[in-house]
């Protein structure tokens, strides 16, 4: 019988599913020793293959794995293939390695047909289901309940079971815990559920749930985990990427070579967080462009990364409605190469070179430098108007 997980449309729209396509590839690689090496918080943005050292290795793991969700692979050709892969067939069988925690050389088990199971269940499951939480919160003023289901499995765990039929709001603080797969090999689901749906079925009380203590035998720390779930599946990691995502990318971008920043720039400008702001109207902020060390510290912004903000993107979008979000990503070329003109202590506009019609971009940063924003992008429809701006300000960079 084929494993439902091969069935998207069991719970997730048949297809491929980009939201999940985009959690998996923008994971970075973490080599680990063992699972509980690695926190919750890290799975939602770290790739991490138990008994895995070796980046290059990791690398091609993720590869195989997010092929196999892209192309909607079943479990059978993703063990073929996996095991075709010269790399991946490598680490296969029994092997001694050293624990890197303890110094000790131990007997362990690389890849077999069991762990290629757990690997592809665990990885796509969590990344269709992280995928779905950003469709859940794009869509949420429509759909704002949800409701806990149990899969198809033959036998439940009591606990999952007990959920079953649980209706409550998208921000109740239980989905930070029970948003599924709740362990391994955990096939329960959400469904969303309108405003109607849920007065007439009934909003359930929010559950109290006992926490268990779970000592981690290899980090010597203990952590509070909610009776039922698995030690590691206790966060949700699509909420995770979203409400972590302003930090991890400040990490990211600030600590890159030159060349990899400008590349990784340019991506973030056309992500899926960006464009939820610039085509979808969702609040926040996301980061666009970065300005150079020099100009920051002329500026007095205690920053280098530029955001933007939906009320910017409001604003934009009356007065200069023919902009498309991909035009943001033309910031880091404008910041890199145009005319830097300051027009006052906390604004400075930049003007494309050599254009008969430049795009000009002005940011301001906050009295206190904390934060630098983009507050207006467009294409000047005069040369007049720049030459007025050029006049105006003073010029920090020809």
């Amino acid at each position: 019988m084929a494993d439902p997980l091969d069935r998207p449309e069991y719970s997730f729209s048949p297809g491929p599913p980009p939201e999940a396509s985009r959690f998996l590839k923008n994971k970075g690689l973490r080599p680990s020793f063992g699972f509980e090496d690695v926190e919750p918080e890290e799975h939602a943005v770290a790739f991490a293959v138990a008994k895995v050292m070796e980046v290059d290795l990791l690398e091609a793991m993720q590869t195989e794995i997010l092929r196999a969700l892209d192309e909607g692979l079943p479990l059978a050709t993703f063990q073929k293939s996996w095991r075709a892969n010269p790399r991946l067939a490598e680490w296969w069988g029994k092997r001694e390695m050293t624990d890197p925690l303890t110094g000790e050389v131990k007997l362990v088990q690389l890849g077999s047909p069991r762990r290629l199971r757990t690997i592809y269940n665990a990885n796509i499951r969590s990344a269709r289901a992280a995928g779905q939480w950003e469709r859940i919160e794009r869509t949420k003023a429509a759909f704002p309940y949800l409701e806990y289901r149990t899969g198809p499995s033959e036998q439940h765990r009591p606990h999952h079971l007990a959920k079953a039929g649980t209706i409550l709001p998208i921000d109740s603080p239980f989905w930070d815990d029970w948003m599924p797969p709740n362990g391994w090999g955990c096939k329960c689901w959400v469904r969303q559920v309108t405003k109607a749906e849920a007065t007439r079925r009934g909003v359930s009380p929010e559950p109290d749930v006992p926490d268990r203590v779970v000592p981690n035998e290899r980090t010597g720390d203990t952590r509070f985990i909610p009776l039922g779930i698995d030690p590691g599946w206790q966060r949700n990691p699509g909420k995770l990427r979203l409400q972590h995502m302003d930090m991890l990318l400040r990490e990211k971008i600030e600590n890159l070579p030159e060349a990899a920043r400008k590349v990784a720039l340019r991506d973030i400008a056309t992500s899926w967080r960006v464009m939820r702001i610039l085509r979808d109207g969702a609040p926040g902020k996301a980061p666009v462009a970065m300005l150079e060390p020099a100009l920051t510290e002329r500026l007095g912004a205690r920053t280098s990364l530029i955001d933007v903000s939906s009320a910017t993107i409001e604003k934009q979008r009356g007065r200069h409605p023919e902009l498309t979000p991909e035009d943001y990503a033309r910031l880091v070329d404008l910041l890199e190469k145009g005319k830097a003109i300051a027009q006052s202590e906390t604004h400075l506009a930049f003007v494309e070179p050599a254009s008969d019609l430049p795009w000009v971009a002005v940011l301001k940063r906050t009295l206190d430098g904390r934060e630098v924003f983009l507050v207006s992008l467009y294409k000047s429809s005069s040369m007049r108007y720049i030459s007025r701006l050029i006049e105006r300000g003073e010029i920090w960079r020809e």
